[in-house]
C-alpha cells in the first residue's frame, strides 16, 4: 500500500494499518527486553508500573504508586519505554520514520511509550478515550499514535477497538476519558470497530481516534505498545522543556539510552 493510501485512511478513517511492519526478530526483541524489565533487569530509577486490579475495574487502578514491586507483580502498564534502547531502537526503524515525517514534519517528538498487558483470562477494561487532552501539560496537542501487539490480538483477548471517523469530532471537552453520558452520542455500538491483528502489524491513528480495550477472555496473554507522538515544536509546560525527540534533530540515541540509570526528567 502506497504512503498516499495511508494519507487518505488516516485523513477519512482517523486509522491505517501496516501489515507486519515489524518482523518476527523485532517481535522477539521486544518480547524478551520486557519480560527482563518485569524480571527486574535493566533496571532505571524513576521508570513507572502501574499493578493491574484486582477487582477488575478500571476506577480501581492505582495511579499514585508507580514504581517497581518485584517480579512476581502483574503490571497493567510500564512506561518511559522510549529510554529503553530496544524498544527506541525498533520506534527508530526506517520505515516508522518515513511515515512520521510524513504526518508530524521533520521532527517527532514523543509524549509517551508505554506497554500495556492484558494477561490470559484477566485484565482490565480501558474505557473509551483519546489520546489527546486539554490538561495534558503541553503546548501543542499530540497527532499521531502509534498502537500494536506483540501477541495475537483479537476480540477475545482485548485487542483494541476504535470508532472510525471519531478524529472528527477534535478534542471532546477537555480530551482523554469519554464522560460515559457522551458514549451514546460519539461511540454508538453500531460504529464500533474491533482491531485484529498478529504480531508484526502496526496500527498508526490520528490521535483524537476514540478508542478502548476490554479484558482479555482468551488463554493467551496480550501485550501492546503504544505510542503518542507529536510536532517537535512540542514543549512541557510544566518542566519548561522540550519532549524527548523520536524522530529528527536532537533525537534520542541507543546508545545514550542504554548508559541511563534513571529516567530523565
Amino acid at each position: 500500500m502506497s504512503s498516499d493510501r495511508y494519507t487518505q485512511e488516516l485523513a477519512e478513517r482517523g486509522y491505517f494499518m501496516v501489515r507486519q511492519g515489524f518482523t518476527s526478530t523485532d517481535i522477539q526483541d521486544m518480547k524478551a527486553r520486557l519480560e527482563d524489565i518485569v524480571r527486574g533487569q535493566y533496571a532505571k530509577d524513576g521508570r513507572r508500573f502501574q499493578a493491574d486490579t484486582e477487582s477488575g475495574r478500571y476506577e480501581d487502578v492505582e495511579k499514585s504508586e508507580m514504581g517497581y514491586r518485584g517480579p512476581n507483580v502483574a503490571y497493567r502498564k510500564i512506561a518511559d519505554l522510549e529510554y529503553d534502547d530496544v524498544l527506541l531502537g525498533k520506534l527508530q526503524s526506517r520505515w516508522v520514520r518515513d511515515l512520521c515525517a510524513r504526518f508530524l514534519g521533520p521532527v517527532t517528538s514523543v509524549m509517551r511509550v508505554t506497554m500495556m498487558d492484558k494477561p490470559a483470562r484477566g485484565g482490565t477494561p480501558l474505557p473509551w478515550h483519546q489520546d489527546v487532552s486539554l490538561d495534558w501539560p503541553t503546548t501543542v496537542q499530540p497527532e499521531l499514535a502509534i498502537w500494536f501487539s506483540l501477541d495475537e490480538a483479537s476480540a477475545a483477548s482485548g485487542s483494541l477497538q476504535v470508532i472510525p471517523n471519531s478524529h472528527r469530532h477534535g478534542v471532546i471537552g477537555r480530551g482523554h476519558l469519554l464522560p460515559s453520558e457522551l458514549e451514546s452520542q460519539y461511540a454508538p455500538d453500531s460504529q464500533i470497530l474491533t482491531v485484529e491483528t498478529q504480531p508484526g502489524d502496526v496500527l498508526f491513528f490520528h490521535a483524537a481516534l476514540l478508542h478502548r480495550s476490554g479484558i482479555n477472555v482468551s488463554d493467551a496473554q496480550r501485550r501492546a505498545i503504544n505510542a503518542i507522538l507529536m510536532p517537535g515544536s512540542a514543549m512541557h509546560t510544566r518542566r519548561h522543556k522540550p519532549y524527548p525527540v523520536l524522530h529528527g534533530e536532537g533525537e534520542l540515541h541507543v546508545a545514550d539510552v542504554s548508559l541511563l540509570t534513571a529516567i530523565p526528567i
